[in-house]
């Protein structure tokens, strides 16, 4: 990604005083970052479930999801489904067009699409479904470039016809034949590419010539001039930024600007003229402002242009980079959006494409940077050193040294002559001669501005590898596998420390990872054995370790990071954070591990930031411990985390306050201050997706306050999905549901599947169904919001009936006794028996009510709650008895095709048939369930894997050896099955999840086979 940098204040003059323009920021507030930063994106194509790879147009819509317009027809995405809407020939309520050229949210949460061919549609979210909008009178183009609102729940349209008026309270569109917009020396109408309208009711067109205005209270266009010596040609996008400037992007002549509100004048910045590098007369099709008051350029065919108003209006050329995945998408970019939490849009030729922009809190900097000079020698990053001047050092895995320059933004080589080639390069220090010591074989002294190499004298090494350094002002601590060296700065002679078994004051282990020289001249050492505190005026050690059973000693002996911070003391162990404060000899210390928050106990390095809060590295990720409130939050990927692994004591703070970890796969750079204190995105709402009721999708207005969903007398499966419309990192998101006076807990849903949640034969009443997502990262929060579901009663259960029935009843008894005074004892004994009748049958109606909650009402198996409370119910017998138990999921190969081929009854008796056979082959104790259309579930009390894979073989060799007959029709049904037994230390989601993916094994594997599930590591 190329950046083309500012043309400085003169090109900004032609702006004029009338508008303000910020100044270069102050050498206190440069980003000494700014030639690394690029910009990750992630993106969706074909690949992700678009109709067609080629993106036309994007909006967020009110309820928080991205709707994407292709050239195969509308998506709707809200970070975890997408659905597909399409034109169907026979559906007068389908897509008109599948081409979708535009697009537009209304304040109402319904969508207008502006298609190729097919008009303008209006998709209304209450009813489900597309509504094709006429013109009130005469002619309205029917191919609709750019929407934009009326500020009355409406829209300007700019067509193949001009610009027209979408009227949303009589649904209908105004064709504005009396401010036609005429085409010079021909008298026709000119057709429009782009529509905007301003507050103040000043309505802009861009044209085939040019730009036009109608102003507040006019009926007419008027033409509008660019440049007074340059005409601006054909206009295809129109924006009005924060600070009132009007920008204009062309056809082939770049982008323009108003010099003020008024846009009386217009001027063209040098990097946005039609012979720019970054614009060469490329088409404009998109304008956008972001949050941050910077301007996104969408081309055709030369990606984003993005102006920086805080570096003097700075262009940056943004670019498809075909190596890198995480680059834009395509060259192409028809239309950008913003969504919920600041995220820019753009749809692209090659599919669409999101970012957070330059600027974020996180970077990575390795060996395929967009220019060379900022790249590094390789990706591996062993070891950080800051020196007094500024300069970054790493040491590489391959004998090489890097030195990052931030001020001339650049990265250096140095590589390790002789026998020092090739080495890992674990130690760096800044010497107090100014030279870079360097660990390797031996020790390597570099001239920071010559990079003349030259070997440091200390023969006692005789070549060990060296892998930790440090200074006192007598000596050089020298680390290595075999032990500890003290060269002498006067002598130039080194002694050898080393671990003595039976002398406890030696050095804890050989093996010194570690070294940190104190001020008051001693230095602590970490080693796999604990840390030592050295002593050079005796030569003795001070030793602290894991002691079993005593909390104030380290979690575990093997250290790495050692963090002084004034008399307290953060170590890294391979047990977790040790936090040490003075006690005794030296520290007692306090263990902050995983089941504190940790994101991993293996802990790799440690730094503080200028708060002092400690930032550390682990096998799971960064974790950020602030100690004044002992909280531990974990960086996530929705913070730029896209590093999981680091490398031991690779980390350093750099003088602006940015923290530098080391890692496999590059250098990551941490801006704490914007990590801890981004600005509050907007809060993603939890939204009903999609409703199914009895299978069949029921239209739901996903941005109402409170959803309301009815389940009529027949009504008695229902399906909900939901979702969280952020963006930033959808596949963390951990969802929940729980139906209020229903389920005792909460129910999670596996990760990476769409939440959604199920119920079926619900008895009558209101229920409160409690939706959950819990984003994580530095910024955890977790969201709920509740949905009102409504079974209706069946007949008998309506109040009518029940009055009325017992109006007859009361009638009933006094005939009867009335019957009783003629007849007595023998009437008496008759009324006794109707009462005794009626009360019976009462009582089996509720008993069938029972039934119903419990069982699937086709096949009379279990249902999927009375599985899962009997999943746990087994659970629970098995932890407190002992025992286990098997779980299997069985999925009927090519359902479809017996619905499709056969009809729906067939498939029917297919499934009842199949249900037979399954409660034949299984025990009594076993419990067989239909999970879901044609997936069944079997729960195998005290059976092991093998005997439950055993009895789903049989079931699978029955249906496959005898077809099933429906009336004179023989169908051939094979199904896949995958088997999980339980395991200690596991609920009865992961045992779900693994018969699920043994489940879809079985698939991958050609069907009509039973697949066990593979055991954890």
């Amino acid at each position: 990604m190329k950046r083309c940098w500012a043309y400085g204040i003169a090109a900004l003059s032609l702006i004029g005083a009338a508008v303000p323009i910020a100044a270069a920021l102050p050498s206190s507030g440069v980003d000494p970052w700014a030639a690394w930063r690029w910009m990750t994106f992630f993106s969706l194509g074909e690949a992700a479930g678009l109709p067609h790879v080629t993106t036309t147009a994007i909006v967020r819509a009110r309820d928080g999801t991205m709707w994407i317009g292709t050239r195969g027809g509308l998506t709707r995405y809200d970070g975890q489904r997408l659905r597909i809407f399409k034109q169907g020939t026979a559906d007068p309520h389908s897509l008109p067009d599948n081409y979708v050229r535009s697009l537009l949210a209304l304040p109402d949460g319904d969508i207008l699409v502006g298609t190729n061919v097919g008009g303008l549609a209006r998709y209304d979210v209450r009813k489900g479904h597309f509504i094709r909008i006429p013109a009130t009178r005469g002619y309205v183009g029917a191919r609709v470039f750019g929407l934009t609102p009326d500020g009355a729940g409406g829209a300007y349209l700019a067509s193949d016809g001009g610009v027209h008026h979408y009227l949303v309270k009589v649904d209908r569109i105004d064709p504005m034949r009396d401010g036609a917009i005429p085409a010079d020396g021909t008298g026709r109408t000119q057709g429009a590419f782009a529509v905007h309208l301003d507050r103040d009711g000043a309505l802009w067109a861009g044209c085939d010539q040019g730009l036009w205005l109608r102003a507040p209270g006019a009926r007419r266009f008027r033409r509008v001039d660019g440049l007074p010596d340059q005409s601006m040609g054909d206009v295809w996008s129109i924006m009005r930024d924060r600070h009132g400037r009007l920008w204009v992007g062309t056809g082939s002549n770049g982008v323009y600007a108003s010099r003020t509100r008024a846009a009386t004048g217009f001027f063209q910045l040098p990097s946005l003229s039609a012979d720019a590098p970054q614009i060469r007369h490329r088409t404009i099709r998109a304008l956008l402002e972001d949050r941050m008051g910077r301007i996104w350029i969408g081309t055709d065919g030369m990606g984003v242009i993005l102006l920086d108003p805080a570096r003097g209006y700075a262009a940056t050329s943004i670019r498809r980079i075909t190596a890198n995945p995480q680059s834009l998408a395509g060259d192409a970019v028809r239309s950008l959006a913003l969504d919920g939490g600041g995220w820019i849009w753009a749809a692209t030729e090659l599919g669409a494409s999101r970012t957070q922009g330059p600027g974020e809190g996180v970077l990575r900097i390795g060996s395929s940077m967009p220019e060379p000079q900022l790249s590094l020698a390789e990706n591996n990053v062993r070891s950080i050193l800051v020196d007094r001047r500024g300069w970054i050092w790493l040491g590489m895995s391959n004998g090489a040294v890097d030195r990052i320059d931030q001020q001339a933004g650049n990265v250096r080589h140095v590589t390790l002559f002789g026998n020092h080639g090739g080495q890992d390069i674990k130690a760096l220090i800044d010497a107090r001669d100014g030279s870079i010591l360097v660990g390797a074989r031996g020790i390597v002294a570099i001239d920071p501005a010559s990079f003349t190499q030259r070997n440091l004298p200390v023969p006692e090494l005789h070549g060990l590898p060296v892998i930790s350094l440090a200074e006192t002002p007598e000596a050089l601590l020298i680390g290595t596998y075999k032990g500890l060296y003290r060269r002498d700065w006067k002598s130039g002679r080194a002694t050898l420390y080393h671990h003595d078994p039976a002398d406890p004051h030696s050095l804890p282990n050989n093996e010194v990872i570690n070294i940190v020289a104190l001020a008051d001249g001693r230095a602590l050492m970490a080693t796999p054995g604990g840390i030592g505190l050295f002593d050079p005026a005796h030569g003795t050690f001070t030793n602290f370790a894991n002691r079993v059973g005593d909390p104030d000693s380290l979690p575990q002996d093997y250290a790495g990071s050692i963090v002084p911070s004034g008399r307290d003391l953060w170590v890294g162990t391979y047990g977790g954070i040790a936090f040490g404060q003075p006690g005794g000899n030296g520290w007692r210390f306090r263990a902050i591990t995983e089941a504190q928050g940790l994101a991993g106990d293996n802990v790799a390095s440690l730094v503080l930031d200028r708060q002092k809060r400690l930032w550390a590295a682990s096998a799971g990720g960064i974790s950020v411990v602030d100690p004044s409130a002992r909280f531990v939050h974990v960086m996530g990927r929705r913070d730029g985390m896209t590093m999981s692994a680091f490398n031991q004591r690779a980390v350093a703070r750099t003088a602006d306050g940015s923290l530098l970890f080391g890692s496999p796969d590059g250098l990551m750079v941490l801006s704490p201050d914007i990590l801890t204190k981004r600005p509050q995105a907007q809060e993603a709402g939890l939204i009903v997706s999609e409703v199914e009721i009895n299978g069949q999708p029921l239209a739901v207005d996903s941005a109402a306050p409170q959803p309301r969903i009815r389940l009529g007398v027949d009504g008695r499966t229902l399906h909900l999905g939901f979702a969280l419309t952020d963006y930033e990192a959808p596949e963390e998101i951990r969802y929940g549901y729980r139906l209020a006076g229903f389920d005792k807990k909460w129910m999670e849903v596996p990760p990476g599947t769409p939440a959604s949640a199920t119920y079926t034969n619900l008895p009558t009443g209101e229920y409160g169904l409690d939706l959950r997502a819990r984003v994580p990262g530095l910024a955890g929060h977790t969201v709920i919001r509740r949905v009102v579901v409504t079974v209706d009663p069946q007949w008998y259960e309506t109040w009518p009936a029940r009055i009325l029935m017992t109006v007859f009843g009361l009638l009933a008894l006094v005939g009867a006794v009335a019957l009783v005074t003629a007849v007595v004892r023998r009437r008496a004994r008759l009324l006794e028996r109707m009462v005794e009748e009626r009360t019976r049958a009462l009582r089996l109606a509720n008993e069938q009510l029972d039934r119903l909650a419990s069982t699937d009402p086709l096949t009379g198996l279990a249902n999927r709650r009375t599985l899962l409370a009997a999943l746990d119910a087994t659970e629970r017998d098995v932890r407190e008895r002992g025992g286990g138990f098997a779980f299997a999921l069985l999925d009927l190969d090519y359902f479809k095709r017996i619905n499709d081929s056969h009809g729906h009854d067939t498939g029917d008796t297919v499934l009842v048939e199949v249900a037979r056979r399954m409660q034949e082959q299984v025990g009594p104790a076993d419990v067989v369930a239909r999970y879901g259309g044609e997936e069944f579930a079997i729960l195998f009390p005290g059976l092991t894997c093998v005997e439950a894979v055993r009895i789903v073989e049989g079931v699978r060799r029955d249906l496959a050896m005898v077809p099933i007959m429906a009336g004179e029709r023989s169908i051939r049904v094979t199904l896949s099955a995958g088997v999980s037994a339980w395991q200690d230390a596991q609920d009865s989601g992961i045992l779900i999840r693994r018969a699920d993916e043994a489940l879809y094994r079985a698939k991958r594997c050609g069907r009509n086979r039973v697949e066990k599930a593979v055991d954890p590591d």
